[in-house]
């Protein structure tokens, strides 16, 4: 396989005539909004009984902590 050009943006209509040519073109229908109703949000067990955010009650397991590389290559 050979890069035989690059096709900058914005360049659709080159873009769709040439899927077209290859027969790899698929014109997409409109898609309807997602059906919401119903839709119930429930929280995380761990923030049901405390307010999210709360400085004073953060579970530090669940922090995000900065691991290097190699101490994470190191450990799986």
């Amino acid at each position: 396989m050979q890069v035989v050009s690059f096709i900058e943006p914005p360049q659709g209509e080159v873009i769709e005539k040439i899927l077209k040519h290859c027969g790899l073109w698929r014109a997409s229908a409109p898609r309807a909004p997602p059906d919401v109703e119903g839709l119930v949000l429930e929280l995380d067990a761990a923030y049901a009984d405390s307010p999210i955010g709360s400085a004073d009650q953060v579970d530090e397991s669940r922090e995000l902590t900065y691991v290097d590389i190699d101490t994470f290559l190191a450990s799986f």
